[in-house]
């Protein structure tokens, strides 16, 4: 191995200096520099090799996988403070600035957003600033705006208002797959409002320059300590370090908390020649996870990596807490969590919950982990060892991704045939003329049983949980299958995930589009969208919602999510439940408890949620031994709005103590103290 050291980000040539092995410990290769001299200068290591997949001895230039500074395009590492402390890398305020605090985890309500798609068409924005950290500074975009805030921002603020509470960022490290100077950034020239909507000019126009424009969602990971360039207004340097951090500060400064999306299960490039092969070329094979045959693992999308080898193992746990250590980082989105090991997540949630305010300047344990737990590829089954899996999370903390919700409102899957329906899209009710789910009668009892599915996730999709099903059998969620699997799989409810739409697969709302009745009326269809998030966002657990999901308008109404697993079977109930139900409604009752216990509400004594996807409006018996019931404060005051007139169907009559629903409609009626 050899030291390649320059004195700038780009050009000029370097001093080589060769690299000593073991001089610090076994396999350990080092080099002295003259003491003060490597400051803010950059490197990049060059080294002999045998490479598995060429079969021969690589000379290959690289940077460093511990990098917490690059320059741009990380071409080279920036010599920096590993703890980032420097006035140059810390923004004014950093280290004083208030960070939101909640009770529980519980208490979390994720928006999932991209950086670059906040406010790269928002002219409100100063146009330095579109698609940049920056963005999400309020006094960055009044000091280039006229003093006015940018449309971006008051929305978020509205949804703040409105309950949400934990902004989850889309990939920020530095990743592959976007140009990082803008110079470089190829883009769509031509005016695209000039064709018709239903015109394929504009996605071939979009799709000319793809690979390289300014986009990409950035699961493409090269160097997973430091910020991405693209997003800095100088990729070079200082820059990404500081306006990642002052991004921070200002949404935590706004009341959200910020959850980044970590990507250990990949890498973007391997071998010994791609610029962006990091790992791979320094030890070629070790970082890669490889099929019994020897050849890559490539099931994630691309490059596997071997996070149950000790090396990669290590790599990852410290990243995860550089992170949480120097950003300030309130929780972490994991991307294909099932294809980790649960050896090495609860290494992370150890590393994390030794963090305090007085030696690290953050507080471990507040920091919520989730991820996608899905069971697939070489993993499958606990193959390399018991891994993060949905069946393997129970009681853990840790949270998932809970696809039953997601599955059993809009119908089939993200890989089943478009047109398969579900709970909200109209199956059975308002079939679409599909045949993929059988005949009308069975098309009627698949309706039972996905509303089952509905059922148990808004109860937090806990195993222990009991209620009775389709088939007339009182059943706990993991006694209860779906597609061969336990229906409910959680211990805890801060272990559920509530999500229907991501960045992944179709809008929600495009999902719709495929899934309803051709005819439907476009209100309706906005109404199905509006059900989904009511779902959602009344479900126990922690709720997720992807960003632009909620441009369709919604009201938030109040949450009452519970921390216990024992607090929800004693206090969360459904009636219309059965081989006998009504088709097409859920109802779901939230009970309080006594005054002076933990689940005691101090403004209502109930509160009845009703979820009528129906095309019909519903006249529903009160539960038993619901009485006083009215609509919502928040919803009775909605009904005034021109946009939300239909909610003025939504009654309750004490007298024969029957509610009355609209048609694909959530109204929720109380009981108040």
């Amino acid at each position: 191995m050899e030291l390649l050291h320059y004195t700038t980000p780009h050009g000029g040539e370097p001093t080589i200096m060769p690299m000593a092995r073991n001089a610090l410990g076994a396999g350990v290769w080092s080099v002295d520099l003259p003491k003060g001299a490597s400051w803010w200068t950059y490197y990049k290591f060059r080294l002999k090799v045998w490479c598995p997949w060429t079969l021969r001895y690589e000379i290959s230039e690289v940077t460093d996988p511990y990098a917490r500074g690059l320059s741009a395009n990380g071409e080279r590492v920036w010599v920096v403070p590993t703890d980032l402390e420097h006035e140059s890398l810390v923004p004014q305020g950093w280290h004083e600035h208030p960070i939101p605090s909640f009770k529980q985890w519980t208490d979390i309500s994720l928006y999932e957003l991209h950086i670059r798609d906040f406010s790269i068409a928002d002219e409100s924005v100063p146009s330095h600033l579109r698609g940049k950290y920056l963005a999400f500074d309020p006094e960055r975009v009044k000091q280039g705006n006229g003093g006015k805030e940018s449309n971006g921002l008051a929305h978020l603020a509205k949804l703040r208002e409105a309950g949400l509470n934990h902004i989850h960022l889309l990939p920020l490290y530095d990743f592959g797959s976007v140009p990082e100077r803008e110079e470089e950034q190829l883009k769509v020239e031509e005016d695209l409002s000039q064709y018709p909507p239903d015109s394929d000019k504009q996605q071939a126009a979009v799709l000319a320059v793809a690979d390289q424009d300014g986009f990409n969602w950035g699961y493409d990971p090269v160097h997973w300590g430091v910020p991405d360039g693209s997003y800095a207004s100088d990729p070079d340097g200082a820059a990404r370090i500081r306006e990642c951090r002052e991004m921070i500060m200002s949404l935590h400064k706004q009341g959200w908390c910020v959850v980044l999306d970590v990507v250990y299960n990949h890498v973007y490039a391997a071998g010994p020649n791609d610029r962006n092969s990091v790992l791979d070329k320094l030890v070629p094979g070790y970082y890669q996870r490889r099929d019994e045959d020897g050849t890559l693992c490539q099931s994630t999308c691309c490059n596997n990596v071997a996070t149950e080898h000790y090396m990669a193992e290590r790599l990852s746990v410290e990243d995860l807490v550089h992170w949480a250590k120097h950003y300030k980082v309130d929780g972490f989105r994991f991307d294909i969590m099932g294809h980790m090991l649960l050896r090495t997540l609860n290494k992370m949630r150890a590393a994390l919950d030794g963090l305090t305010v007085k030696k690290d300047g953050v507080d471990g344990k507040r920091i919520y982990i989730y991820g996608e737990a899905w069971n697939f590829g070489e993993v499958v089954d606990n193959q390399r060892g018991i891994n993060c899996s949905q069946l393997n999370l129970t009681d853990t903390g840790l949270g998932g991704f809970n696809d039953r919700l997601r599955d059993g409102a809009l119908g089939g899957g993200p890989f089943s045939p478009p047109d398969l329906q579900g709970f909200v899209t109209g199956l059975s009710l308002a079939p679409n003329g599909s045949t993929g789910q059988g005949d009308a009668a069975a098309q009627a009892q698949e309706l039972l049983v996905l509303s089952d599915w509905v059922r148990y996730a808004l109860a937090g999709n806990l195993s222990r949980y009991k209620m009775e099903t389709a088939n007339g059998k009182v059943l706990a969620g993991g006694e209860a299958q779906a597609m061969g699997v336990p229906l409910a799989y959680g211990g805890q409810p801060s272990e559920h995930v509530a999500f229907i739409g991501c960045h992944d697969n179709l809008t929600m709302f495009d999902f719709i589009t495929e899934k309803a009745a051709p005819n439907l009326s476009a209100e309706f269809r906005v109404r199905m969208q509006i059900m989904c998030l009511s779902l959602i966002t009344l479900s126990q657990g922690v709720p997720f919602v992807h960003a632009g999901d909620d441009i369709l308008r919604s009201k938030s109404l109040d949450r009452d999510s519970y921390n216990s697993e024992e607090l929800i079977q004693k206090h969360v109930t459904f009636a219309n439940t059965g081989p006998n139900q009504v088709p097409g409604v859920i109802m779901m009752l939230l009970s309080s408890g006594d005054q002076g216990t933990e689940a005691y509400d101090p403004q209502f004594e109930h509160i009845l949620v009703v979820f009528n996807a129906s095309p019909e409006p519903k006249e529903l018996q009160y539960p038993t031994p619901l009485k006083r019931l009215s609509l919502h404060p928040v919803q009775q005051d909605a009904a005034l709005e021109d946009d939300e007139m239909w909610l003025k169907g939504c009654a309750a009559h004490d007298e024969g103590a029957q509610l009355e629903v609209p048609p694909r409609t959530t109204a929720v009626f109380v009981t108040t103290r």
